[in-house]
């Protein structure tokens, strides 16, 4: 929980999304694995700007 994307996303899926803690944690794990195999498939380096969510749509 150092990287402050992943801390804003999990931040977010408890709050506002209501999502239990370790679901969370688990779906962020998830998430890092597909960057690890893009990364590596694509040979390109971290880009935090791929790892936000969408924007909220104004309602």
């Amino acid at each position: 929980m150092n990287n402050p994307e992943f801390k804003e996303i999990h931040s977010n899926n408890v709050k506002e999304k209501k999502i239990k803690k370790m679901k969370s944690i688990m779906k962020l794990v998830g998430k890092l694995a597909r960057i690890f195999v893009g990364i590596a498939r694509k040979n390109e380096p971290y880009c935090a700007k791929k790892v936000q969510p969408l924007p909220k749509l104004a309602a």
